[in-house]
């Protein structure tokens, strides 16, 4: 059987398929599947202890380190990679490719020149200020400052000129960053991640409940203040809610120790009657703004409270709360618990 000439046509497009597979393996081996991403701004990623190659490329997409997620995952098993990516914290700045990601994570976290900084949840302005100026990125006045005269694109932000301004905004979680930071730099970070967690569905269900976002915030602050127990969250939450509808004072241990500054224990009587806004004794409905910063369990537990007829609640000695419905029952709780 005679054999077939290859036209000038099919030879053509054998040609181009060649060099679009030349190319596509070009683009895989350089990273260059997603294209480069410019970063306006540091960005700080955790890789979580057995996170596969799929769940990291979502990671990183998500922070919007990388356009492709597919490319990402190609690079990788085309480099061999897949069982050298390594857990940690990593920190991505300037201009970055899916090569350089990879290979950065592939080494394992965090280079030399890379601070953490933890950041618990319910902390305030202030401890979150002397965090950083532990790490010598700023001193705690130019933190504050900041936070307190910056201007930010956050609507629900209140407006610039007190000190307490950003209390409850800025994110509790573990950060990594670089030496040579500024506190703009800082307080953007946590600012950022608020944004990130306080999510569409978060601020529709605040919209649904008829409060403002600060009015949230500084509920779901009072609970992250006083829930030890995970368990307890909701209900505090609850209990919270059932005495703004009732017209009581919500007598927030939390509110008295913001305005001494510093944990007190126990409070005193003459404590319970400082006259200040934030004092929740003295003063109906809630605080003028957050105690300290919640996170994500809290801002969930005051998105959606346990629905019960408690209106009081006593912490026993192991921290978790004792809920009632009473006066009478609360005191008997009290005599129980507590006055031994």
């Amino acid at each position: 059987m005679a054999k077939r000439k290859l036209t000038t046509s099919g030879k053509l497009i054998i040609a181009v398929l060649f060099v679009l597979a030349v190319l596509l393996v070009y683009l895989l081996l350089t990273g260059g599947g997603g294209g480069e991403v410019v970063l306006a701004e540091p960005v700080s990623v955790t890789i979580a202890e057995g996170s596969s190659t799929q769940a990291i490329a979502e990671k990183l997409a998500d922070e919007g380190l990388i356009n492709s997620k597919r490319a990402f995952v190609a690079y990788v098993r085309s480099e061999g990679l897949a069982v050298s990516l390594k857990a940690g914290e990593y920190l991505f700045e300037g201009t970055v490719t899916i090569a350089d990601i990879a290979q950065k994570i592939a080494k394992g976290s965090s280079a030399a020149s890379d601070l953490k900084v933890t950041i618990p949840e319910g902390w305030t302005v202030k401890q979150t200020a002397q965090a950083f100026a532990d790490k010598g990125i700023c001193t705690v006045d130019e933190f504050i400052d900041y936070c307190q005269n910056a201007d930010f694109s956050y609507d629900y932000l209140p407006a610039k000129g007190t000190a307490s301004r950003l209390e409850g905004f800025l994110f509790p979680e573990t950060y990594m960053v670089a030496k040579g930071w500024s506190a703009e730099q800082a307080v953007d970070m946590l600012l950022r991640q608020f944004d990130k967690v306080y999510n569409k569905e978060m601020r529709s269900r605040c919209k649904e409940m008829g409060y403002s976002t600060l009015e949230l915030v500084t509920m779901a602050s009072l609970v992250e203040k006083e829930a030890v127990w995970e368990s307890d969250r909701a209900l505090i939450s609850g209990v919270f809610y059932n005495r703004l509808q009732k017209g009581m004072l919500l007598q927030s241990c939390a509110t008295v120790q913001y305005i001494l500054g510093e944990p007190k224990y126990p409070l005193l009587f003459r404590d319970l009657e400082i006259d200040d806004p934030y004092n929740t004794y003295i003063y109906p409905g809630l605080p003028p703004g957050p105690i300290a910063s919640p996170g994500e369990a809290c801002l969930q537990a005051a998105l959606y409270p346990e629905e019960t007829d408690y209106l009081y609640f006593l912490a026993k000695p192991n921290g978790e709360h004792y809920f009632s419905k009473t006066l009478a029952e609360h005191n008997k709780a009290y005599e129980k618990y507590i006055k031994q």
